[in-house]
């Protein structure tokens, strides 16, 4: 595969001191994201052509989780590489939310919980903890 760059969302949904976490499945293919399996990431993907960088996350979160989010904020902006593709992730905040919670996409994440922020799994996708490790140093 020719190395690439692309433009990445993840979205961090709060609720309280909590946040929505999936489990990556194991057999999870390889979509052409950054490639981790058997681990907990936010809700989140690629941004698609002609959709605003807040669209795209009210899509994905909608498409993995069946939840509506809103009162969304850009909160950072982070490289993640790997050696043959390389995403530009914009990391949202969702401050609202609403739905049932349900495991859309069983091949992709398995299990949403929420997760307290001072209680988190071990083994977080790596793009996920950057963003997790970030807000959680600036809201101190």
């Amino acid at each position: 595969m020719e190395p690439y760059i692309k433009v990445g969302i993840g979205v961090m949904i709060l609720e309280g001191n909590k946040i929505l976490l999936g489990h990556r499945a194991k057999d999870k293919k390889d979509t052409g994201g950054i490639y981790e399996v058997d681990c907990w990431t936010v809700p989140g993907g690629k941004q698609e052509y002609d959709e605003t960088f807040f669209e795209g996350a009210k899509r994905e979160v909608k498409e993995e989780t069946n939840l509506d989010v809103d009162d969304l904020e850009l909160f950072n902006v982070a490289d993640d590489i790997q050696q043959d593709r390389h995403y530009i992730t914009l990391q949202i905040i969702a401050r609202k939310h609403s739905g049932e919670l349900k495991v859309m996409e069983p091949t992709k994440e398995d299990d949403w919980q929420w997760f307290d922020l001072d209680n988190l799994p071990e083994k977080l996708y790596s793009p996920s903890r950057k963003f997790i490790e970030t807000y959680l140093k600036l809201r101190k």
